[in-house]
């Protein structure tokens, strides 16, 4: 069995106790699904989420630790890349061995039941990457379009038009 962990909104806990994980549905994805970070022996590759689901939305976060049968089909991708559709466990195997595994993430196409939960818990600390994962050391796009709707978005056009 795959083990996968799921960040959601500490409002939530109450609702995914009850019934599960609903699926994630948007006019803009291509995908819909449960997005979800494989269980690797690295805490920072399986918890790189955190940080950027955080920083847009400014509320508490809870980690679920889900498992799924080794032959379910899911989504595998970077980020904005297109995804591949291989097994739960083909999935894991491929995060353990990427050279880069931040910003890879696996959708399950479906609803996660309540009985493949195996745990809620609130993550010791907060890790992953903000804006994007090659963004450390490089300051983020000032530009109005890349920042609309952001938090801090007025202080980082204003940074970015003064050194213009």
């Amino acid at each position: 069995m795959a083990v996968f962990v799921h960040i959601f909104a500490e409002r939530d806990r109450a609702s995914i106790k009850r019934s599960g994980i609903r699926v994630v549905r948007g006019r803009r994805r291509r995908l819909n699904g449960v997005f979800v970070s494989p269980v690797t022996e690295s805490y920072y590759h399986t918890h790189q989420w955190h940080r950027e689901v955080r920083r847009m939305e400014q509320i508490p976060k809870l980690a679920a630790r889900i498992r799924i049968p080794d032959d379910e089909k899911v989504c595998i991708g970077k980020y904005n890349e297109p995804h591949l559709e291989v097994t739960a466990a083909q999935a894991v195997a491929m995060a353990r061995q990427h050279d880069s595994p931040e910003g890879l993430e696996v959708i399950i196409p479906r609803s996660v039941r309540f009985e493949e939960i195996i745990s809620i818990y609130k993550p010791p600390k907060v890790t992953g990457w903000r804006y994007s994962p090659q963004a450390k050391g490089r300051k983020p796009c000032g530009c109005s379009f890349c920042q609309r709707g952001r938090p801090n978005s007025r202080k980082i056009r204003e940074s970015c038009e003064e050194g213009t």
